[in-house]
């Protein structure tokens, strides 16, 4: 019964510090940032691997992810400690049952407060057929002045492969999209663990006091395994589809 209690009392507070995030912080545009950062480090460790002659990119990409999940947990930790620092309030009050503190009740969960100090807290119709080849010509000579144009030097599997590759790629999208839309509710639950672990409950007594990188890991360890596994197919995929490429960029440059 106790168990539940502070379970649902927990529940409650994340919901009060998500609430009191959304009207303060942007959570959402936060987490984007920490999204795009955790991307260009898997950018760096995919050419870093590349340059480790890790050509297979059904291979690299999964091992650029896991590293890019291991600084995206970094940048959490930092976004606490930061969050901390700036925050300047009080870790005592928070809404808890009376049973479970030590003497005292605290102030109401609306009151709750984020920080502590250095603690945690995007041919026309009437030409002819001859003008209509001319501009035909002269369209392909400004193409061909640009710089860019498409050639799909492929065959009909490799254009599978390639169309395969490219929804597969656009499906990645929704594991980072998931993040970004619990990212109210999520970094509230660090939140709230990190300040138990600066002494929030110090006077509660018999509750369990879950790490921060618990509720970091249950929440994105799964849409980061379905992020690896797509670019893993992707990559499968492009590969199938031009054998000689090594990379994304590689695939790019031999259709345009």
């Amino acid at each position: 019964m106790r168990r539940t209690t502070t379970l649902q009392t927990r529940e409650r507070t994340i919901e009060i510090v998500g609430r009191r995030l959304s009207r303060e912080s942007m959570p959402r545009l936060q987490m984007s940032v920490i999204l795009i950062l955790t991307g260009l480090i898997g950018f760096l460790a995919s050419v870093a691997l590349l340059h480790l002659n890790v050509s297979q990119m059904w291979i690299r990409y999964p091992i650029a992810i896991a590293v890019a999940y291991g600084m995206f947990l970094m940048f959490l930790r930092l976004w606490l400690w930061f969050h901390g620092r700036e925050s300047n309030c009080d870790l005592d009050y928070v809404d808890l049952p009376l049973e479970l503190m030590d003497g005292e009740g605290l102030s109401s969960a609306e009151s709750v407060h984020l920080g502590g100090g250095d603690n945690f807290c995007g041919g026309g119709a009437g030409g002819s057929w001859g003008e209509s080849v001319a501009r035909s010509a002269d369209s392909g000579a400004n193409s061909a002045s640009s710089g860019f144009s498409f050639d799909l030097d492929l065959d009909l599997d490799g254009l599978v492969f390639l169309i395969i590759a490219v929804l597969v790629l656009i499906g990645a999208l929704i594991p980072v999209l998931y993040v970004i839309y619990i990212a109210p509710v999520f970094l509230a639950e660090i939140l709230i663990d990190g300040l138990l672990l600066a002494g929030l409950y110090k006077r509660v007594k018999k509750v369990d006091h879950p790490h921060w990188l618990r509720a970091a890991v249950r929440r994105t360890a799964i849409p980061a395994s379905l992020a690896a596994a797509l670019f893993s197919i992707a990559g499968f995929a492009l590969q199938k589809a031009v054998p000689v490429a090594h990379s994304i960029g590689d695939v790019w440059r031999h259709i345009t």
